[in-house]
């Protein structure tokens, strides 16, 4: 049976926490507009943003839970 360690998982949500939170960052960003010539709080800019990261991480996560799941299923 394929185990992962405690510490495997930690660094995983770990890895996964940070992609979402430099995510938020970078929508904050680009909702706010500060470069020359952008216009100022526009919230499309930081929902495409949050979007790709969010469709990101469900497809990172999707690939994740399909090889445990096939790796599950093969120690049967």
């Amino acid at each position: 049976m394929a185990t992962h360690s405690k510490q495997t998982l930690y660094l995983l949500g770990g890895i996964i926490a940070a992609l979402a939170v430099w995510g938020i960052y970078l929508a904050i960003g680009s909702y706010l507009g500060m470069g020359e010539g952008t216009r100022a709080y526009d919230i499309r800019r930081g929902l495409m943003v949050v979007a790709c990261m969010g469709g990101f991480l469900l497809f990172w996560g999707a690939l994740l839970w399909n090889r445990n799941r096939r790796t599950n299923s093969d120690d049967s």
